[in-house]
């Protein structure tokens, strides 16, 4: 809504309406019965029942596109110097239009806006604004019938489905395309919007505004926010409205979290969220005071705030963490919990009476958990209710946003806190969970410390938080992050299921982190058994004997009663009672129709889903009446907040497993089938708006592919499987029909293409934040497409290049999304081998149409970046099973990882100085660890607990690794020994000695007979792990030794060593058998794939190397890490490599090669610039060996050296006629060299500082050059004489060229800053600003029209040469863009960069 009331003095005295083109006005029966003849007797009269049936409003429209209208406005408001305040008439038209609604808006907002009457002429339809319509079509109606003009033209009504949000200062043809889109899917028919000019009566007749009294001082609108299903709040494209109007807000204000969606068409996550801190209810627009003093009422009254700032803070809050509502579950829960007599007192006495401490209840399925925990609202701050079928509600940064915003309500200091976060952190804190931990829960938590207060936070069915592995726990994760640093600040109420084997170990790693302050207590402690026992007696009085006896025994189990109690209501006790909770189930699943087929395939997409479905997501599903006949609907199955809601986890569990619930169980195989196809359906509508049905397939529709093709390989449904890949297949890739250029020979492209759907598609993932998530998640889809490939060669070959492309493709995106964080880089680095290649993909999103050296397949690709550690990370390890990672850092910690999601489950503290190494035992449940405080550490690898602490190494400790057995430690130390350590007692068994130097590492062979150590003594040597004697010296490395480490058969040693060399040894007769090389500087690492067949190594020079172990070829370079890398070693499945590095992370690798194609070699140091004689036939490069070179560009052969330079070359090039080259140098010179014979024929001397580049005019009359002394020169190429000295850049000049024309110069400086000017008289034209760095260089395109500029930003950009504006930002490059030119055609444009690559992109659509 717009404010109802807001327009009303813009009384219109006539209107009509003039069709531009030929049609007759819409008759009102065509409208009324968009939806067939109906009855609206039985609405009631209020407004509330008003709402449009959506097919009318986009009918409506539809029949005026073309037409225009004419109209009176007996007044609006306009300043004095724009006609207000007089009786003249100011006619508008389309010419006029814009300029006097400029004027308008300007008058309005700062209230200086006097009467005058209006007359609209001939305005098209399609420009006419909400208010417009209400002029024109609305308010004339209004005064004749005194109605509203749904009433008046008996208008398609009924409940509305959707309120509507909205500013009338917007289109009203972009206002109903919003809401359309938005509803997209939606039975038209059967969806009603409430939009309130349609719905309100606008009649104004003598000064009484009518919709005053229908508006009813806000009931109106409350009533109709409270009936509708969602309030759409559309933003408009230009000035985001409906965020700066006071009504707008209210209505905002007024709609509880979960039924708010921003309908944001044309909007970017960034926009939305700059103007959502721009929101201020005390400011904001309403133009009638008795509004706004209604609204200021309501707001401090109704609402409860305390001012219209704390308002303000708490919409921005809203918008700015989006959190999630539970208020559907916990109204569900209250009406089930009713009954109870609950006992908080305990609860209350044991987690508000001081911080730090813990309260866990602990139940059984169905026996009333969460029940407590909703009659324990009133003791606590903020909550969170875990749930299985809700991905979201397992999701750490979807916990932490809504936590935040609860105490952000509850407490002032936190709301202030949040408030005042950065715009980058508050973004960062929608996608990052470390940054969402810090900056929402963390920082401000130790505000409440600062207070003296503490927080009771809510943490509900906890067991339901358990990843599908039951490796880790997002809410418990949590917890251990508030416990590690803010436990004074707050105390925790949480709930669970009793932990099961197989289970994350819940209660034991509570006990560990919340140590003397947790307490365990059973649901019937407070629910209160007197009461249950009530209840039963009262059912008991209507209850047979044995559904009595059954009622009885099942008296603690909750959930069973509630399923059994209604039962007996509907159906009475004709059938045998349940004996337990799934016979209790069974009974209602009995009762419903076998043969109803669309019932089963809903409960399969139920169960296959990953969050409960929307109203609207089940309306494009088109089962929206199939829900009322589901069984126990209302009960089992019911609708709570526009959401399908099951009763409970238990209801799940049941119809998910075959031999619980036999020929009822789901086939959740066919429900992700179904699931990838809907999903797949609703993103090809291309759809901007952030509408549930949406965002659901964005997240998931990849996530159902994956799951449905992994079923199908179990004996899942086949068919349906099958086809929706095809579909998706269809969706993402097009055969390839042009034929692809600068494919290196031997070669193939791709015979598929990307299509401009999965290009929008990335976009919208990475534009959504989802980069992190998407890695892992094409991961699995990736290694399941793999999988299919090779089972379906035996029986379904016609499938087998649908998947194996399909593979391909994914593979690729996989290796971008985890390489580059931008959709236009990543499609700018793609091989060219792939469909992304020169697709239509790529081109939608980005014009790089090759690099040189041409990808020819993805490289080592970074999975995880793990970042935590706040010092040298000095080791990474894997655990046996490959589900987590453990690393050690010199900031005296050792953390535990996620292997797949890389997130840190657990922080190990205890040492007091560096840690050195750390390790799993091979079982997983234990990790030891070494540190420079003289000790090696025991800990428990599920809590984090320290079990023991072995002592007696009199110096640094390097290494601790446990026997394959896991019954002995050994470790390595500065005391010069290997000590041997009893795993269990801890006590000392053996010391080895013999080193002459520091003991740097140690280890155990396979079979536990034999110990490797390392030394700076530069040796490696062999133990007998049982009597301690060493049986041989491994000698041959010039310098320390770092790590040494047996292959998994025990035969082969690998040693890597200071002296940069990694060596291979026999492990029987201590033979060197090979060495490699190819490190930089020296190796920390070097460890076995499990199956020996592969060596990766660690070094200094900030690499990752794989190495054939049997041949020492080096297989691939791993690069990322920005500093030393401390360590490297193999998953036991050999698919990854974890590194650590002294950069402060760990990173997970997929190790595959990369190509480089060819090289011209003859420059001994740094080459600064190559470029083309005019004729293609020669290459002049230079370089900082002082000298320029002449190359054949066909052989690339060398045919010349030109030397006299003194100091670096930094440029050279041809005149036009090839006859000369031109070079500039550091040693503040310009040089003229013959072509042909190499003769240097002029040197000109001029500059006060390096010389940056020197190039010829067209005409070769004149040379430009460009100096650090932050001038431009022109001189006469054949005299040498000085012209002209440009002065302006405030910084060094990187490159100054002709345009084609030699009318202008273009420059590029250090300041930023691309300057165009008068190559004639030297005057400054332009400055070209937009640049965040450097710029390096910058030249005209062949017809004089554009300009590119390449900075040490990484970017290009492309600018229009007259006017100086920005065409286009050309990303793809990783690192500094050194230079940049256009093809002679103009339609290409080639760049160079210090990632190493040459980048080739599509000038034509810049």
């Amino acid at each position: 809504m717009g404010c109802a009331s807001s327009n009303a003095a813009r009384s219109s005295s006539s209107s009509s309406s003039s069709p531009s083109k030929t049609t007759t006005p819409l008759p009102v029966k065509q409208i009324s019965d968009v939806s067939g003849k109906q009855n609206y007797a039985h609405l009631p009269e209020s407004p509330v029942y008003r709402a449009v049936a959506l097919a009318w409003l986009a009918q409506f429209v539809k029949a005026q596109a073309g037409t225009t209208h004419s109209w009176d406005v007996v007044k609006e408001f306009m300043a004095e110097e724009d006609g207000g305040g007089t009786d003249t008439v100011l006619i508008v038209t389309p010419v006029n239009l814009e300029t006097h609604r400029d004027k308008r808006r300007a008058a309005e907002k700062t209230k200086s806006g006097k009467p005058v009457p209006v007359e609209y002429r001939d305005i098209p339809f399609e420009q006419m604004y909400t208010t417009d319509i209400v002029e024109c079509f609305v308010r004339s109606l209004a005064r004749k019938e005194h109605m509203s003009y749904a009433q008046a033209k008996n208008l398609p009504v009924g409940a509305p489905t959707y309120f509507i949000s909205h500013a009338w200062g917007s289109t009203f043809v972009d206002l109903v395309e919003s809401v359309t889109g938005a509803l997209a899917g939606a039975a038209q028919n059967d969806t009603y919007v409430w939009l309130d000019i349609f719905a309100i009566n606008q009649d104004d007749t003598g000064g009484v505004f009518s919709a005053m009294k229908e508006l009813d001082d806000g009931r109106t609108l409350a009533g109709t926010i409270a009936t509708s299903r969602a309030t759409l709040v559309v933003l408009d494209k230009d000035r985001v409205i409906p965020l700066t109007r006071l009504w707008c807000l209210y209505e905002i204000g007024s709609t509880p979290p979960q039924k708010l969606q921003l309908v944001t068409h044309g909007f970017s996550e960034k926009d939305v969220s700059h103007h959502i801190r721009n929101i201020d209810a005390e400011t904001a627009l309403c133009f009638s005071p008795a509004d706004k003093e209604m609204i200021h009422g309501e707001i401090t009254g109704k609402f409860g705030f305390a001012s219209m700032k704390h308002f303000t803070e708490e919409l921005k809050l809203r918008f700015m963490l989006r959190p999630m509502s539970y208020e559907s579950d916990l109204q569900a829960l209250r009406e089930r919990g009713q009954s109870n007599n609950y006992q908080l007192e305990e609860l209350r006495e044991h987690v508000t009476s001081t911080g730090g401490r813990l309260a866990c209840i602990v139940g059984g399925p169905g026996e009333g958990k969460s029940s407590v925990a909703s009659a324990a609202l009133d003791l606590v701050h903020a909550a969170h209710f875990c749930k299985r079928a809700d991905v979201r509600r397992q999701d750490v940064l979807e916990m932490v946003r809504s936590l935040g915003f609860q105490l952000g309500q509850r407490f002032d200091v936190v709301r202030e806190c949040l408030i005042d976060l950065e715009e980058d952190t508050a973004a960062k804190a929608l996608v990052d969970p470390d940054v969402a931990v810090n900056a929402l829960l963390v920082k401000p938590l130790k505000k409440l410390i600062e207070s003296q207060m503490h927080a009771v936070i809510l943490l509900d069915a906890l067991d339901e938080a358990d990843d599908d592995r039951h490796i880790s726990n997002a809410a418990i994760g949590l917890l251990r992050h508030l416990a590690r640093d803010v436990r004074s600040s707050v105390s925790v109420l949480v709930t669970t299921r009793p932990d099961a084997d197989g289970d994350y170990p819940r209660r034991r790693v509570l006990k560990h982190d919340w140590e003397g302050g947790m307490r365990v207590m059973e649901p019937a402690h407070v629910l209160g058994s007197a009461t249950v026992a009530v209840e039963v007696e009262k059912e008991e009085s209507r209850l047979l004997g044995p559904w009595e006896e059954a009622m009885r025994n099942m008296q603690s189990i909750k959930v069973y009663q509630i399923v059994a109690r209604e039962f007996v209501k509907r159906y009475g006790t004709s059938v045998e009672p349940p004996a337990d909770i799934d016979a209790a189930y069974k009974l209602w699943f009995d009762r419903a129709a076998k043969d109803d087929e669309e019932v089963r395939r809903l409960i399969d997409i139920v169960l296959a889903s990953r969050e409960p479905l929307s109203s609207v997501h089940i309306d494009r599903l088109r089962l929206r009446e199939t829900c009322k006949r589901l069984p126990g609907w209302g009960l089992l199955f019911e609708e709570r907040d526009h959401l399908l809601q099951t009763l409970h986890l238990s209801l799940r569990e049941f119809l998910g497993d075959t031999k619980r619930s036999g020929e009822h169980a789901a086939n959740v195989s066919r429900g992700h089938g179904e699931l990838t196809r809907s999903c797949l359906e609703v993103l090809k509508r291309g759809d901007d708006e952030k509408g549930p049905a949406v965002a659901y397939s964005l997240r998931y529709a990849h996530v159902h592919l994956t799951e449905a093709v992994e079923k199908m390989l179990y004996g899942g449904d086949e068919t349906l499987t099958t086809n929706v890949m095809k579909e998706w297949h269809a969706a993402f890739l097009v055969e390839r029909e042009e034929e692809v250029s600068m494919i290196p020979e031997g070669y193939k492209a791709s015979p598929w293409c990307a299509t401009e759907f999965a290009a929008l598609w990335l976009k919208r993932q990475m534009d959504a934040g989802r980069r992190g998530v998407l890695v892992v998640e094409l991961l699995r889809l990736e290694k399941t497409l793999l999988d299919a490939k090779e089972k379906l060669v035996d029986y379904a070959t016609g499938l087998v290049a649908t998947v194996e492309s399909l593979h391909a493709f994914v593979r690729v995106l996989r290796w971008g999304v985890g390489t580059y964080s931008q959709a236009g880089v990543i499609a700018a680095n793609v091989p060219c081998t792939s469909a992304w290649h020169q697709s239509p993909g790529q081109r939608v999103l980005s014009s790089c149409t090759a690099c040189l050296p041409a990808r020819v397949d993805i490289d080592a690709t970074i999975l995880n970046n793990m970042k935590g550690h706040s010092g040298v990370v000095t080791s990474a390890s894997y655990s046996a099973d490959g589900t987590r990672i453990v690393s050690a850092s010199e900031d005296g910690t050792v953390r535990v990882w996620d292997a797949t999601t890389g997130a840190c489950l657990s922080v190990l503290e205890g040492h007091s100085d560096a840690v050195k190494s750390a390790s799993y035992s091979s079982d997983g449940t234990r990790i030891v660890s070494a540190s420079r405080d003289n000790t090696v550490r025991v800990w428990d690898a599920t809590t984090g607990a320290c079990i023991s602490v072995l002592e007696g190494h009199s110096g640094d400790v390097f290494s601790a690794s446990y026997s394959a057995d896991g019954t002995r430690i050994v470790s390595a130390s500065a005391d010069k020994s290997v000590r041997v350590w009893d795993a269990m007692t801890g006590a000392c068994i053996s010391v080895m000695k013999g080193h002459f130097g520091y003991v740097y590492s140690a280890s155990y062979s396979a079979d536990g007979t034999r110990i490797v150590s390392t030394s700076e003594d530069k040796t490696v040597r062999v133990w007998d792990a049982k009597s301690g004697a060493c049986l041989s010296v491994l000698e041959g490395h010039s310098g320390r030794v770092y790590s040494a480490s047996y292959s998994a058969d025990g035969t082969r040693i690998v040693s890597a060593s200071q002296d940069e060399t990694v060596r291979v040894w026999d492990a029987t007769t201590g033979a060197c058998i090979s060495v490699l090389e190819g490190h930089s500087n020296k190796v920390n690492s070097a460890s076995y794939s499990a199956d020996g067949t592969r060596i990766v190594s660690a070094s200094h020079d900030g690499t990752v190397r794989v190495w054939d172990a049997t041949t020492g070829a080096c297989l691939s370079e791993l690069e990322g890490h920005s500093w030393y890398v401390t360590s490297a070693s193999y998953s036991a499945d050999g698919t990854r490599i974890v590194s650590a590095s002294d950069d402060e992370t760990v990173r997970v690798w997929d190790a595959t090669t990369g190509a480089c194609l060819s090289v011209l070699e003859g420059h001994s140091a740094e080459v600064t610039s190559a470029s083309y004689s005019a004729d293609g036939m020669r290459i002049v490069s230079a370089s900082d060996d002082e000298t320029v070179r002449v190359w054949d560009a066909t052989t690339g052969a060398c045919l010349s050296v030109l030397e006299g330079n003194s100091w670096y070359v930094t440029s050279a090039s041809y005149s036009a006629d090839g006859t000369r080259i031109v070079s500039a140098s550091e040693d503040g010179t310009v040089r003229v060299w013959d072509a042909t014979t190499g003769a240097c024929l002029s040197v000109l001397e001029g500059h006060s500082a390096e010389v940056t580049s020197a190039s010829y005019s067209a005409d070769g009359m004149r040379i430009v050059s460009a100096s650090d002394d932050e001038t431009v020169r022109v001189w006469d190429a054949t005299t040498g004489a000085c012209l002209s000295v440009l002065e302006g850049h405030s910084g060094e000049v990187r490159s100054a060229s002709y345009s084609a024309d030699g009318t202008r110069i273009v420059s590029a400086s250090d300041d930023n800053a691309v300057r165009v000017w008068d190559a004639t008289t030297g005057a400054c034209i332009s400055v070209l600003e937009g640049h965040s760095s450097g710029v390096n260089s910058a030249s005209y395109s062949a017809d004089g029209t554009r300009i590119v500029s390449a900075s040490h930003d990484g970017t290009v950009r492309v600018w229009d040469a007259t006017t100086g504006a920005c065409l286009s930002v050309l990303e793809g490059h990783s690192s500094v863009v050194r230079s940049a030119s256009y093809s002679a055609d103009g339609t290409r444009i080639v760049s160079a960069s210090e990632d190493k690559t040459v980048r080739v992109w599509d000038a034509t659509m810049s």
